[in-house]
């Protein structure tokens, strides 16, 4: 079976453009309350730092972990939209967006965890012994940091399952209607993958390299998607990334906001942070199609 060409369900472009449309209405409405109660603190506590930053879209000076609860429980209704969209106009099951198989394969979603999780973990600490004056303890309170570790282990997972569902499930089920080379199917859905993250704030250090991160990391895990036949190694990889970010790194003009993670990072070099990245991604995906490569009839 596979994953990437459905032949279940009803798949013509006219439900796809009717499935989008709905998605889209789930992730505006989820925004819905983000904005709301942000809003509402901004005029209500009577702080000056508390504010809304018209130039960057955002709301500066709430509460960072409350901040991050809001802004991750979006994903909820993004989640809903997808699942309506796939059962009711799609009429197929909802796992058809993880795999062509009748059960899911935690252990490749496991194996995908804990492979980049081990993998980047690796290559902090090489960066450490490299430039440990980049590296610093975060001055944080333990409840503060235990709230922290929760809310990533509940939260981020929905986060990082929704956009590969969206981005490696929907997306590259729908533009693999006409595009056949895996290739050239990673490289199209990839970039929509990395350009929707050109408005990040870690943008600010550099907007070609990091734009480039950013972009190969939506080619890559969407290459991985299709030389392996499901997103389970994807949604595995992505989760471990944003987790270990939360848990472990912070930085100013972080996607994350000023969350107390355990170690600050400061001065921080695009280009080395790209290097990284290119080995990061380049070692998971010598293992991931090592142990899982699929070979279509």
């Amino acid at each position: 079976m596979d994953f990437i060409r459905v032949n279940k369900g009803k798949n013509s472009w006219k439900r796809y453009l009717s499935s989008f449309i709905v998605i889209m209405l789930f992730i505006t409405v989820g925004a819905l309350p983000y904005v709301i109660i942000s809003d509402w603190i901004v005029n209500s506590d009577g702080n000056p730092h508390t504010y809304l930053d018209l130039d960057k879209g955002e709301y500066v000076g709430i509460n960072p972990l409350l901040n991050f609860t809001l802004m991750n429980s979006q994903f909820l209704f993004w989640l809903l939209g997808l699942f309506v969209a796939i059962r009711f106009i799609h009429k197929r099951r909802f796992i058809s967006l993880i795999t062509p198989n009748r059960k899911i394969n935690w252990k490749r979603i496991g194996f995908g965890f804990m492979t980049y999780f081990v993998i980047l973990g690796l290559t902090t600490i090489i960066d450490y012994l490299l430039n440990p004056g980049d590296y610093s303890f975060n001055h944080i309170k333990v409840s503060d940091f235990l709230i922290l570790f929760v809310l990533v282990l509940v939260l981020t997972p929905i986060q990082t399952t929704c956009e590969e569902l969206f981005f490696r499930g929907y997306l590259m089920q729908f533009f693999g209607k006409w595009i056949r080379l895996p290739f050239l199917l990673a490289l199209i859905t990839g970039s929509i993958f990395g350009a929707l993250h050109f408005t990040n704030p870690e943008m600010g250090y550099s907007p070609l390299l990091v734009g480039m991160d950013y972009l190969l990391t939506g080619f890559i895990w969407c290459y991985i998607t299709a030389k392996t036949n499901s997103t389970e190694l994807s949604i595995g990889a992505h989760a471990a990334n944003n987790m270990l970010l939360g848990w472990f790194i912070t930085m100013d003009d972080s996607a994350f906001g000023d969350l107390p993670s355990l170690f600050i990072v400061t001065n921080i070099d695009p280009a080395i942070s790209l290097v990284w990245t290119v080995v990061s991604l380049g070692s998971f995906l010598f293992i991931s199609l090592r142990k899982y490569k699929f070979t279509r009839l």
